[in-house]
């Protein structure tokens, strides 16, 4: 399912016998549904966020931003690992889209770095509920 959020899954998920196996909704750095993701994983639904750098016209913003710079200079990575790896740690599954052989295989080199707690409160201060599509 996409683009489902608290108030549709509680009216929804009452009418049906199987539990859908994955919500899929805009989640970044600027626009972070940390309730829905809760409530979704509460359900033992799998979120997988689209738009993890952003979405078209954002990205740019988004990677140059500079406290996820900051964060990914300490770790000697790139600003979307940092932010793929944020989404990971917040059991976000993402699957960023891409043409560019190179930013393919940087995207999957995220599983050796972990982000701290302090670095994961860095980006969740970001959030400015700042949603770039509307489905």
């Amino acid at each position: 399912m996409s683009n489902w959020y608290i108030e549709e899954l509680e009216e929804f998920l009452p009418q049906v016998s199987i539990t859908p196996a994955v919500v899929q909704n805009e989640i970044h750095p600027y626009y972070q549904e940390s309730e829905v993701i809760k409530y979704i994983h509460n359900l033992g639904i799998v979120v997988e966020g689209w738009y993890p750098l952003g979405g078209r016209g954002h990205t740019a913003e988004l990677l140059g931003d500079e406290v996820i710079s900051k964060i990914a200079k300490a770790h000697l990575v790139s600003s979307a690992q940092v932010i793929l790896r944020w989404n990971l740690q917040k059991g976000v599954i993402v699957i960023p889209g891409s043409s560019n052989p190179d930013h393919i295989k940087e995207n999957t080199e995220i599983y050796d770095f972990e982000l701290t707690d302090e670095e994961m409160e860095q980006i969740n201060a970001l959030n400015r509920n700042e949603k770039h599509d509307w489905y």
